[in-house]
């Protein structure tokens, strides 16, 4: 049987022991390996970052700080470490937050960044704040407590965001707020006032015939003289208002928080006074005028769409009776503008249903009594009002676009009757037909229709009188003299019409061989030999000669009229002593008589 040996037994519980302590080393040894090598690779995760990462005590101190942080904040991690995130990379206005958050958290471990995507700014070594993104997470167990921030510079980001913000809500050539942001802020004006009990006045502004000046300066210019004219309206108002740029020459300027409309008043009459002072452009000076409509809120509406149209409607009546002053809205505006709206719908329904209807005034042969002639007069057959003349209509058909429409139904229709006429009664009778400075602009063309339309009817030019304005010659658009050049080659003649009220230049006259002049009514209607009248009349009608045009007097209305007009060699007349204007029918009637 073994003897037992106590010493032995203990010195193999002993080699045991070490065995084990052994095994436990090599054990540490491999997890301290792994420990470092895991250490290793989340360095290296952490400074190839495209975040800044930043690592902090719960004292505050920084504990960690990558390559990305020394770029973005300008410390090196030698310099920066054991500073504290206070003093280093927080701006000062946002240190006090930062404490107390820090110690909301530490005594409840409540926070509201923690785990959550924040934009703030941060401090730069240099001092400048820029904006960042920050993401906190913490580790808090019993070996280690630490924050981990996670930062990445948006400054790129939030420029191209102003860039952008910008483009969307100011004008590019003023830097006035354009539409978009003016409509924001007559919101926000708006329910300022429904808090404050006080009012608002919303102005609609539009340059007088900026149009004009543009095609006359250029638009280079055009764009100068459009921003000079947002300095002065800026200039003129508080800094609490707000002006902006709509489009082309409209601007808008909202008055916040007034009490009285006679300050009101005052600003427009101060706006027209500074828009109408001379603008040097270069070597051109410039004069402007403009036209404001005002409504107010909430006294004028109380939705901001209603309260836009009022102040457009009062500013389109600025315009209407004369340019260059303001006019507040009123009911009776906006009863205008209800029948005007029904006139357009009205208008549109008579295009597309022919419901006009051309009436021939007789031109007179002054020299033999003869009618070789007639101005085609359109008449527009209203199912509800009667027959509505041109005066009323042909404004708001230039407005909404239709003159180009209507203006070829006329053209197609004085065709066909001047064909007939012909044929029946007079193989060089001619009709006149009137013609909107719109029509030669227009881009669509529909007025070169007209010369094809005449020869494949064998329609001679010379059977069509086109009247232009004395404006007209004077446009410089391209499109206009070469139409006219083109009616010209054609056989077309041209006239002048309601000679002696706008502006032309002789060499116009020459340039398209004008062939007649029609004096404007106005000449003709208080005319005696012994008036300024008559010699006006006379000067008009030498000058026409001497240049090889002819001359048809309007409105003719009475004898001594005629007498006078015969005695100073006017070639035509045209006026009710000799006839109103009739139907073809009753032309055909007169013709019958006469010739």
């Amino acid at each position: 049987m073994p003897v037992n040996n106590p010493l032995q037994d203990e010195i193999d519980e002993i080699s045991l022991l070490e065995a084990k302590i052994a095994a436990l080393q090599v054990d540490m040894r491999q997890k301290k390996d792994i420990i470092l090598a895991q250490h290793t690779k989340l360095e290296a995760f952490f400074d190839s970052s495209i975040d800044a990462v930043v690592q902090m005590d719960f004292d505050g101190y920084i504990t960690g700080w990558n390559h990305k942080a020394e770029e973005i904040f300008g410390w090196s991690a030698e310099e920066i470490l054991e500073q504290t995130i206070e003093q280093t990379i927080i701006p000062e206005r946002y240190r006090e937050a930062h404490s107390t958050g820090m110690q909301r958290y530490l005594g409840t471990g409540e926070s509201s960044v923690l785990n959550s995507l924040v934009e703030i700014y941060a401090l730069h070594r240099d001092g400048h704040e820029f904006p960042i993104e920050l993401s906190v997470s913490v580790i808090d167990s019993p070996d280690l407590q630490e924050f981990n921030a996670y930062i990445r510079d948006i400054s790129a980001r939030k420029e191209a965001e102003t860039i952008i913000w910008n483009k969307a809500n100011f004008d590019s050539l003023t830097s006035l707020p354009n539409r978009n942001l003016f409509l924001q802020r007559l919101e926000h004006e708006a329910l300022s006032c429904d808090r404050s009990k006080r009012s608002l006045a919303l102005l609609y502004i539009d340059l007088d015939r900026f149009k004009d000046v543009n095609d006359s300066v250029g638009h280079d210019m055009g764009d100068r003289l459009l921003v000079e004219v947002s300095r002065r309206l800026k200039d003129s108002v508080r800094e609490i208002d707000t002006v902006s740029r709509l489009s082309g020459d409209e601007f808008t300027i909202i008055l916040g928080q007034i009490d009285d409309q006679l300050s009101v008043q005052r600003v427009c009459q101060q706006l027209l006074d500074t828009l109408s002072a001379p603008l040097q452009l270069d070597t051109e000076m410039v004069h402007l005028t403009a036209s404001i409509g005002v409504s107010f809120y909430p006294g004028d509406a109380t939705e901001t769409g209603a309260l836009q149209r009022n102040a457009d409607q009062a500013m389109y009546s600025a315009k209407t009776q004369g340019r260059n002053r303001y006019q507040f809205y009123t009911s009776e505006l906006q009863e205008r503008a209800l029948r005007k709206r029904q006139l357009i719908t009205d208008l549109h329904e008579a295009v597309n249903q022919s419901r006009f209807e051309l009436y021939y005034q007789p031109i007179i042969s002054l020299g033999d009594g003869s009618i070789t002639r007639a101005e085609a007069l359109l008449r527009w057959h209203h199912p509800e009002s009667g027959v509505v003349i041109p005066a009323v209509f042909i404004p708001i058909a230039e407005e909404t676009g239709l003159i180009n429409e209507i203006g070829n139904w006329v053209f197609f229709e004085a065709c066909a009757k001047v064909k007939q006429w012909r044929e029946r009664f007079d193989r060089s009778f001619q009709v006149s037909i009137n013609t909107s400075q719109l029509q030669w602009i227009d881009e669509t063309a529909l007025m070169n229709q007209w010369i094809t339309h005449m020869r494949d009817q064998a329609i001679d030019g010379s059977a069509i009188n086109v009247e232009i304005t004395e404006d007209l010659l004077m446009n410089p658009r391209s499109r206009i003299t070469n139409r006219l050049l083109d009616f010209r080659a054609a056989g077309i003649q041209l006239s002048i019409d309601d000679f002696g009220t706008g502006y032309s230049s002789l060499s116009c006259l020459r340039q398209f061989d004008i062939d007649y002049l029609k004096i404007d009514q106005s000449f003709v209607r208080n005319l005696d030999q012994n008036n300024n009248d008559a010699v006006l009349c006379e000067a008009m009608i030498t000058m026409a000669h001497k240049l090889g045009i002819k001359v048809i007097a309007e409105g003719i209305e009475s004898r001594d009229q005629d007498q006078l007009l015969r005695e100073l060699g006017c070639d035509f007349g045209q006026g009710y002593l000799y006839s109103k204007a009739v139907s073809a029918e009753e032309l055909e009637d007169l013709l019958g008589e006469k010739n």
